[in-house]
């Protein structure tokens, strides 16, 4: 799948689309002691390299402007370089991913979640990025704590996360102040503000609950109430989804259903349509995540919006102040790349260390108003970006984060299914104790 062009004229960004959802070191050498491919990519003109880079979004330029912006710079400055960016749906980048490697066909750097991720590394599909990353000690100081862990077996790295993965609550404070109310800390809060906003015609929280995926700041209320302290018993068959911490939480869901946080429509409301509601001024809150920071900063409402990580729980398990500022699913890089076109290799390995480094940082931050998994420290126009401005705030809060966001957990297999018994219960499809059975009965199919 991979090659080199040699003598091409012209450069070109082909962006292949599909219909889809959407759902998030530096150094201008290659390789300092092979100067023979130094040399191919920065100096012989005539030598041209093209890898693809396959996305999970539809719409690259679109729905991962960051991402397309710093692809774009990477060519400007290296014109000897294609890359072409293929763009399709999560969960179609996911079949397309696991089709190509049983076909011996993987794009050469792509996107795939967690759980398959690992499948693949472990079945010796992906790149053994380790001696290439972790031996540059200023690429690997410029990223945030625990990145380069996501993907990290046995000690080696086979990826490093898209984007971090923040999932949350959006808050409209025009509409708070409208009706008197602070903005919400506890989950007693949390309901008594949703009881307000109901009475007037306000929707609480807009969820998109036709699409399972939107589950996200549950995982964070999930973490309030013991989610780590079980699932490693879970996968090892020694405890049980259906437990009386977890338990407790699917109540919470119920409870917020039972209280009218979710808007009436909510099992047809779709993530988009969700979003249209709170920049349409309709929903006080908003379930989603900083993926949305660009587009929030671009609104009328920018002013106002605020970003939260949620209510803790009076009855919650363990530590309550949990944010989640964990790695999202990683980009990978194709063995066969490494191990039949070396000089392509270290081209790719050259883009990444561009990617993070402190250019593609710059592109990823200031330019595009994205949350980097690499450190940023360059100046906020908080005039400019007031949502981006509060978004890095909290990214800077003293809540612990965990490791990994709740989904990235567990099996790859399991992620849906997981959503699907939250939002399940959301929708009134489940009662809790239902949606965890579920769960149990999901868990001993795979064990």
């Amino acid at each position: 799948m991979f090659k080199k062009i040699k003598k091409m004229v012209c450069l070109s960004l082909t962006v292949m689309m599909a219909t889809g959802i959407t759902a998030c070191g530096q150094t201008d050498e290659i390789l300092e002691e092979d100067s023979a491919i130094e040399s191919s990519v920065e100096e012989d003109a005539t030598e041209k390299y093209h890898f693809v880079f396959a996305e999970h979004v539809a719409n690259v330029k679109e729905q991962a402007p960051q991402v397309y912006a710093v692809v774009q710079a990477y060519m400007d400055k290296n014109p000897n370089v294609m890359i072409e960016l293929q763009g399709t749906s999560s969960d179609e980048q996911i079949r397309n991913i696991k089709m190509a490697a049983q076909n011996d066909s993987l794009p050469e750097l792509f996107w795939m979640e967690q759980g398959g991720a690992v499948e693949l590394a472990e079945a010796g599909c992906l790149a053994d990025l380790t001696e290439d990353i972790m031996e540059d000690e200023d690429f690997v100081n410029g990223f945030l704590p625990g990145m380069l862990d996501s993907l990290k077996i046995d000690g080696k790295v086979y990826g490093i996360p898209c984007e971090l993965q923040s999932n949350g609550i959006w808050l409209n404070k025009a509409l708070f102040d409208e009706y008197g109310l602070e903005m919400p800390q506890s989950y007693e809060d949390f309901i008594e503000c949703s009881k307000v906003f109901k009475e007037n015609d306000v929707i609480p929280m807009a969820q998109g609950a036709k699409d399972t995926f939107t589950a996200w700041a549950f995982e964070n209320m999930h973490c309030r109430y013991g989610f780590y302290d079980h699932i490693d018993g879970i996968i090892d068959g020694t405890d049980k989804w259906n437990n009386e911490d977890y338990l407790k939480f699917y109540e919470k869901l119920a409870d917020m259903r039972d209280n009218g946080v979710f808007p009436e429509n909510v099992s047809t409301m779709s993530y988009d349509q969700s979003v249209e509601a709170f920049l349409g001024g309709k929903a006080a809150m908003l379930n989603s995540g900083v993926w949305d920071t660009k587009k929030f900063d671009q609104s009328d409402l920018a002013e106002n919006i605020y970003y939260w990580w949620g209510p803790v729980f009076s009855d919650g398990v363990g530590t309550q102040e949990v944010s989640m500022k964990a790695p999202a699913h990683p980009y990978c890089v194709s063995a066969r790349v490494q191990e039949e076109d070396p000089e392509l290799y270290a081209v790719i390995i050259d883009f990444l260390k561009f990617y993070y480094g402190a250019e593609g940082t710059a592109i990823i931050a200031k330019d595009n108003q994205s949350i980097p998994v690499t450190k940023y420290d360059g100046e906020i126009d908080a005039d400019s970006y007031p949502v981006f401005a509060r978004v890095i705030e909290k990214m800077n809060d003293d809540w612990e984060s965990p490791a990994a966001c709740p989904d990235m957990y567990i099996d790859g297999q399991l992620i849906n299914q997981y959503r699907e018994s939250m939002i399940g219960v959301v929708n009134g499809i489940y009662t809790p104790e239902e949606a965890l059975d579920y769960m149990d009965e999901q868990q001993s199919m795979i064990e």
